[in-house]
């Protein structure tokens, strides 16, 4: 090796060009390995929310006309259950809305399905996340999801998403949909965040 090479300082690439370059790599293995609407819930996850100035609130979310989630129920057959005691100490933070079993349950608006779970206490349930990216929409009891539906697939809002049932926590054959609406911190933490009563957004639609 030469003087002049031995005395020449190595160069090392910038900590912030190998973390641009780490990053670059991620999302391009993210776009060969996933499908688009898994990539949309891997980024609309990745961004926490809470520094974001725009928060729902009911007068909000009433702009956005979103639809009475049940097939066939006007505004006035709604029931603010919103504060109703719930076992365990718990208040309801949703609305029930009653109907036959096996009616179909809409898609309040345009948005993904987040998840998809079964519990003791809602049941067969479906979390949508709404296109801002924040606010998500919970449908519980229900008898069983509509054809073709997953988590990862996106609706539409009217769209056929479920039926109504009495599974998880309902009484047997009390069938009704519980359906809530809450914003999120993070559409990561979908089973949490800050309810909104849905009976302030609907009622009077």
């Amino acid at each position: 090796m030469s003087t002049k090479a031995m005395q020449q300082p190595r160069q090392f690439p910038s900590f912030r060009t190998s973390l641009r370059a780490l990053a670059g790599a991620a999302a391009l293995a993210l776009t060969l390995a996933a499908p688009a609407a898994a990539q949309q819930m891997a980024l609309m996850a990745s961004f926490p929310l809470a520094g974001r100035e725009a928060r729902s609130t009911a007068e909000t979310l009433r702009s956005r006309n979103l639809l009475i989630p049940v097939q066939g129920v006007v505004a006035s057959q709604l029931h603010d259950t919103y504060n109703d005691a719930r076992s365990g100490g718990r208040v309801h933070d949703a609305i029930d809305i009653h109907a036959p079993r096996g009616t179909p349950v809409l898609a309040a608006n345009d948005g993904v399905v987040i998840k998809l779970h079964s519990g003791a206490r809602g049941g067969t349930s479906l979390y949508q996340l709404d296109p801002d990216g924040h606010t998500r929409y919970y449908y519980a009891h229900l008898d069983h999801y509509a054809e073709g539906i997953h988590e990862g697939v996106p609706v539409t809002k009217g769209q056929v998403i479920a039926y109504v049932g009495d599974t998880g926590n309902a009484q047997p054959g009390d069938y009704h949909l519980h359906f809530s609406i809450a914003i999120l911190s993070s559409a990561s933490r979908w089973w949490g965040g800050t309810n909104v009563n849905p009976y302030d957004v609907l009622h009077g639609r």
